[in-house]
């Protein structure tokens, strides 16, 4: 879509907002909080389907905005149903699939979406990558972000987007809630505007359930290695679920680990780290005081490998991964014979790795970056 230079035009402006942002990262770990709040960004993002355009990211809100005519009432209705739905469906991963149990993970669920909805003249500014907004209406959208409103969750269309809405009359049967009216004083004068409680649209948010990502039938132990790593078991831990950081210590990873869905590692996180290696989806966390385990399955499901990690004492975990694979006798067969000897080399090496690295943090008195928290007596299933 081209974009108009220096020259007064009518839009769209559209800004979602996610609320409870601020005493969100202040209250709770901060490098979390930043991955959830950009998972939600991307989701708002990814979910556009009225060719809405980027201004820029404003910390906890999008400014969106379209030239022309302004969007028919069921294209924006449909537009602010499909945003909130998968905004809310993605926070509920953090009620069922999550193991850090950190306050940003764990009150993930408590953050809020608004939708401020305006139309009327912008001037465009490229700065950089960027296209900056200008002219009165943005800053009325911007201040329609403080109001009345009691509801925590709503969309509020201004007056201005009703009128130039030449369907406007139809939205009695396209919102999912009646519409109510009210305006706002501002320094700049009053703003008539009518909003939508989104509390209904709960209601289309789906349940979800754990996925199984077992292999089906029966599963053969192939390889079983085991080692000391001398270090805490929660330090441990938080170096196997950073995924990313997987290329640094795994013999015959990549340079690069890809196919990462998350950065937070949860039930249902995937990534292929291994050289013309498969991608592979961890689930199955089962974590307690002192033993962590977990089982990472290939997506075609024809092997699998189960995690354990136990805690030895104060400074010293014992990990230990077995592999299995379908039951299939000719590949059995064939592992075994030629390929078994050098999966327990590599297991010896990525091990050595994996200690070395842990016993460096301890002894220049550091942490892993990646960080996943753990409560004592917490048994979950991810």
């Amino acid at each position: 879509m081209s974009t108009p230079t220096q020259t007064v035009q009518p839009a769209l402006i559209f800004i979602p907002d996610i609320t409870g942002f601020t005493r969100f990262v202040t209250d709770v770990e901060i490098d979390h909080s930043s991955h959830i709040i950009q998972e939600l960004l991307e989701i708002l993002i990814e979910s556009n389907s009225i060719d809405l355009e980027i201004s820029e990211i404003e910390g906890d809100a999008i400014l969106f905005y379209r030239f022309g005519q302004a969007p028919s009432a069921a294209e924006l209705m449909a537009q602010i149903q499909k945003m909130f739905v998968n905004f809310h469906k993605h926070l509920k991963k953090y009620e069922t699939h999550r193991i850090c149990q950190c306050g940003a993970c764990k009150t993930a669920n408590n953050l809020t979406l608004k939708f401020i909805a305006h139309y009327g003249d912008i001037t465009i500014n490229p700065i950089k990558n960027y296209n900056k907004l200008f002219g009165k209406d943005v800053i009325v959208a911007h201040r329609l972000l403080k109001n009345d409103i009691e509801h925590h969750e709503y969309a509020l269309v201004t007056d201005n987007l009703a009128r130039a809405c030449a369907t406007w009359i139809d939205i009695p049967t396209v919102a999912w809630a009646p519409m109510q009216e009210s305006d706002q004083e501002y320094d700049s004068g009053k703003v008539n505007y009518c909003y939508f409680p989104l509390a209904p649209l709960m209601n289309y948010i789906p349940v979800l359930e754990i996925e199984d990502y077992s292999i089906p039938g029966v599963k053969v132990p192939m390889v079983t290695s085991s080692a000391v790593i001398e270090a805490p078991l929660d330090m441990v831990f938080s170096v196997f679920a950073d995924l990313r950081w997987r290329a640094k210590w795994i013999d015959g990873s990549q340079e690069e680990v890809d196919h990462v869905n998350t950065e937070l590692f949860q039930n249902g996180a995937t990534h292929r780290c291994l050289i013309n290696g498969p991608i592979s989806v961890s689930h199955d966390a089962q974590v307690n005081k002192n033993v962590i385990t977990f089982t990472e399955t290939d997506i075609k499901r024809t092997h699998c490998a189960v995690y354990t990690l136990r805690r030895i004492d104060e400074y010293h975990t014992n990990v230990t991964c077995t592999g299995f694979m379908k039951q299939h006798y000719l590949q059995n067969m064939i592992f075994r014979l030629f390929l078994k000897r050098s999966y327990i080399k590599s297991f010896e090496k990525t091990w050595a790795n994996l200690n070395g690295y842990c016993k460096a943090l301890l002894t220049e008195g550091k942490a892993h970056h990646y960080r996943i928290v753990l409560e004592d007596s917490t048994s979950m299933a991810a």
